[in-house]
């Protein structure tokens, strides 16, 4: 109740879904081609009623990607026409955080946010790296993905 209480959800195979692109690439059946993928992802083509549950409960909502911060604008885009709206803030990954592991980028990402004096509540993903490391939030969900694990 003090404005400071917070919910971390993730992006991708979160709130947007990257499953038609993987369809197109047979699932996995083919090696991963990043610069395809991004290239996807700035189409702005992939809503979650608990999101807005969440944020209308009062807490603020971040979002959390390891998406590269080249791709803000076409994320920011993406999720809007699919209709989240009214998150604090989305945290891409900087040049200085590129080649860091994903669990240590998402981990100094939560910390930077208790730091500001927030309470993380919760954290919704579909990676074990996006919870693992400290600090913690009070709940976590993982959600099922079966076409890619990242560590």
């Amino acid at each position: 109740g003090d404005g400071k209480d917070a919910w971390i959800f993730d992006v991708d195979d979160t709130l947007l879904s990257t499953v038609p692109y993987y369809k197109k690439h047979g699932f996995g059946g083919e090696k991963l081609n990043s610069t395809s993928l991004e290239a996807w992802m700035k189409e702005s083509k992939a809503p979650l009623k608990l999101f807005h549950e969440i944020k209308d409960g009062g807490f603020k909502i971040f979002l959390v990607s390891s998406r590269k911060e080249t791709l803000r604008s076409s994320t920011v885009d993406n999720l809007i026409k699919v209709g989240y709206h009214g998150w604090k803030t989305l945290i891409l990954r900087g040049l200085e955080d590129e080649f860091m592991e994903v669990q240590r980028y998402k981990s100094k990402a939560r910390q930077n946010m208790i730091n500001e004096g927030y309470h993380i509540w919760g954290i919704i993903g579909d990676q074990w790296s996006s919870f693992e490391g400290t600090p913690r939030a009070e709940r976590t969900f993982k959600l099922p993905n079966s076409i890619y694990y990242l560590a």
